[in-house]
């Protein structure tokens, strides 16, 4: 029995027993023997490495909330600007020039200490996993010329632009979200921007959802929770605790649900890995078929 090929499964060929002769061989007839050459090994470990390397996995990388009227968009937008009522993720933009706004407090947990805050950042980058990424927020004080209706929010995933949100909710204190794509929403440059009108954002076989979002208080009244300050400079600190106005706070869930790959056009690395198997086994066939011929 001779070994034919060398790609990790290797086959005895026909004649090798006498038997078959010319007559074609059947399926059954292509019994694996061993190989461990390191030739079949490598084509082996590539073919993994490209299978579990699967698609890159996105993250939150900014996000604006922000006071809106009952169309979902900011009341004082205007000039290209919101000019009250919003805050940010993006660090050290209380006050920026032209718009009085605050800083977008985010943590994954809902009673968290200083150091589990993940944001006001200067490069925001939370990873989403598989399955539901809740993250809770707070926004000191609130700004009733922003619009008093409820609040908007917009979500940028995988570094969307401050004019293209990925994400677009607006809703009541204490009611159920809707879309949102009113013609001046917040960008976390605290631009007037379109909101996205969905709930929904699919990259590759990746699809990312807004499975929940909901305002539990409003800021600047009586009660409520106090976590947070209005501003955080750069370099990013740690917010310090209550300071005497309380925060507009709640949460929203992001769910991740990645499709299995199905039949049709293999991907670009699928065609290159098999391109390269068919090659290195018509070599080692040439290789082998030499020696057994001296």
């Amino acid at each position: 029995m001779r070994e034919v090929g060398d790609l990790g499964m290797v086959f005895r060929e026909p004649g090798d027993d006498g038997v078959f002769g010319n007559v074609p061989v059947a399926w059954s007839d292509l019994m694996p023997v061993r190989s461990s050459s390191p030739l079949s090994l490598g084509v082996v470990a590539a073919g993994l490495l490209l299978t579990a390397g699967g698609a890159a996995a996105s993250s939150l990388t900014n996000a604006a909330l922000f006071d809106a009227n009952a169309s979902g968009g900011n009341a004082s937008g205007g000039g290209g600007s919101v000019t009250n009522g919003a805050w940010t993720t993006v660090l050290d933009y209380q006050n920026a020039p032209g718009n009085y706004a605050a800083e977008l407090f985010l943590a994954r947990i809902a009673n968290p200490v200083s150091a589990d805050f993940i944001s006001p950042s200067a490069a925001l980058n939370a990873a989403l996993s598989e399955g539901a990424n809740t993250f809770y927020f707070w926004a000191d004080g609130d700004d009733p010329a922003g619009g008093t209706a409820g609040f908007g929010l917009n979500l940028f995933l995988d570094g969307a632009t401050t004019t293209a949100p990925s994400i677009s909710a607006f809703a009541t204190v204490g009611g159920a979200p809707v879309t949102d794509n009113a013609g001046c929403t917040s960008g976390y440059f605290l631009n007037c921007v379109t909101g996205a009108g969905t709930f929904t954002y699919v990259t590759g076989l990746t699809t990312i959802t807004l499975t929940n979002y909901v305002v539990l208080g409003r800021g600047g009244g009586a009660g409520g929770e106090d976590r947070v300050a209005s501003t955080n400079t750069a370099p990013f600190a740690f917010p310090t605790g209550p300071n005497g106005v309380n925060d507009t706070y709640g949460s929203f869930t992001l769910t991740v649900r990645t499709a299995e790959p199905t039949g049709g056009v293999p991907e670009p690395a699928s065609w290159a890995l098999m391109i390269a198997g068919f090659g290195l086994a018509g070599a080692s066939l040439r290789r082998r078929r030499g020696v057994a011929a001296a």
